[in-house]
């Protein structure tokens, strides 16, 4: 498979109008009840919008991106759905798209690095992953946490399945958890039910882990040109 592509989005980013929304993105922005979940969801639309934008060339008032009935982003120009696979995650702020072409399918999750329970690490973390846990340096453990539940998500995401996947039937193996080794870092993440073994990349950024997994395997993702999309319809 070739390289997914990602792109990443700070709230401070977002234009404050709604011009670069489509009329269906309106009505769903619009029936969300907090002001914090519309910041959130308009976030995650602008950062999809500039990863579309830079690999097609389309203004962001020229795409819709609508949550299908399995709750995966797709991204529309009019009646016709784009012939790609779309991912999305944002957390405190920030937000990153992940875009391949299809049929090759890309997932994505970002956390922060931040300290995760023992009883989330019980309920979440294989015995051998707990292993793996406990054996790095105490200012590690937090981030290798965030990273295995990224992983995960990341993989249910591939499949379009989401949390509606047990977890705790995953299990992931990375590469280069040294703190001294930077960039994208290769792990895999082996399924208990049949389901095979969905393999990707992930690396840290300041304070955030992001992981990005794709079917098939695939090549190390490339980030997309930051160029700032124009908000205008194109004529």
């Amino acid at each position: 498979m070739d390289a997914p592509g990602w792109l990443s989005r700070h709230h401070a980013e977002v234009p404050a109008g709604c011009e670069w929304l489509g009329p269906n993105e309106l009505r769903v922005c619009s029936g969300l009840r907090t002001e914090l979940r519309r910041a959130s969801w308009r976030l995650g639309r602008w950062t999809a919008k500039a990863a579309i934008g830079a690999v097609h060339g389309l203004a962001p008032a020229e795409v819709q991106v609508i949550a299908a009935a399995d709750g995966a982003p797709e991204a529309w120009v009019g009646d016709r759905r784009l012939p790609l696979s779309l991912t999305l995650s944002h957390r405190a702020g920030f937000a990153v798209a992940g875009i391949s072409e299809v049929p090759g399918a890309v997932g994505c999750d970002l956390e922060l690095v931040e300290p995760r329970s023992g009883a989330f690490v019980r309920e979440w973390l294989s015995p051998s992953e707990q292993r793996l846990v406990a054996g790095q340096p105490q200012d590690a453990q937090a981030l290798v946490v965030n990273l295995i539940w990224s992983a995960k998500e990341a993989a249910a995401k591939v499949r379009r399945e989401g949390l509606r996947l047990d977890l705790r039937r995953a299990e992931v193996t990375a590469e280069g958890l040294e703190a001294e080794i930077g960039g994208w870092r290769p792990l895999a993440v082996y399924w208990e039910d049949s389901r095979g073994l969905t393999r990707g990349w992930w690396r840290t950024i300041d304070e955030w882990v992001l992981v990005i997994a794709a079917e098939p395997t695939p090549a190390i993702p490339r980030e997309l040109v930051r160029s700032e999309p124009t908000i205008w319809r194109t004529t």
